[in-house]
């Protein structure tokens, strides 16, 4: 009997561990859902209007009428933050994912990278990936203010002695 229980305490206390683990655990924010980080999209090279360095992995690649693309690259790059120009190395007139295309940034030694994904980004995923970088503050939500609440009913008690 004695060996039994100390089974059952075995499998609440690891029961107990998973559970808090789940809970300690990172909410999933939205935009990660909602973005394909592995997108196969395409740029035409002559419309890429302007870039924004997010960290030394990642772009955001201005296109035509304000069109936003999401760019990874497949290894970090050293020179993208300080660089001033960006160039691109493909075989025809689109900056694509596959196929050994490769984002050239600018600098006494040109560093070549090659692209990992690119996903077209519509304004919502933008101000997201904004917001996570660090590149804009998040809007303040309004205070909703104090919270009224029913009253609690006080129940006398008799006088002591």
């Amino acid at each position: 009997m004695i060996k039994d229980d100390s089974k059952q305490y075995v499998i609440l206390l690891f029961l107990t561990i998973m559970l808090s683990s789940c809970a300690a655990g990172n909410p999933v924010r939205r935009e990660s859902v909602d973005m394909d980080f592995n997108g196969t999209d395409c740029i035409s090279i002559r419309t890429i209007r302007d870039y924004t360095a997010l960290d030394n992995r990642t772009l955001l690649i201005e296109g035509p009428g304000k069109q936003n693309y999401y760019v990874r690259l497949v290894m970090p790059s050293f020179g993208i933050r300080s660089s001033f120009q960006l160039g691109v190395k493909s075989r025809d007139d689109y900056l694509c994912p596959y196929g050994g295309d490769q984002i050239v940034f600018g600098g006494l030694d040109h560093e070549r990278v090659s692209v990992r994904s690119i996903t077209r980004l519509n304004a919502e995923q933008l101000k997201d990936l904004l917001i996570r970088y660090g590149k804009i503050e998040p809007e303040e939500q309004p205070d909703p203010g104090p919270v009224e609440l029913d009253g609690a009913e006080v129940e006398e008690l008799g006088e002591v002695t």
